[in-house]
């Protein structure tokens, strides 16, 4: 999540601003890199837990 959210929210910040020809369009990657983070941090944390869960059932 550290090495993806970064890059994902760089190009598509970048890609959208070439899109619509507007250089501010590109600060969209600051909404996008929170939000990726958080996912990546929430699925690590349910992987985390479910396997710890799976263990005790066995």
């Amino acid at each position: 999540m550290v090495a993806i959210s970064p890059f994902l929210s760089f190009s598509v910040g970048l890609t959208y601003a070439f899109i619509v020809r507007d250089g501010w369009a590109a600060l969209i990657m600051w909404y996008l890199f929170p939000i990726g983070f958080i996912i990546g941090l929430i699925m690590l944390l349910v992987g985390i837990f479910k396997k710890k869960e799976i263990e005790k059932a066995m």
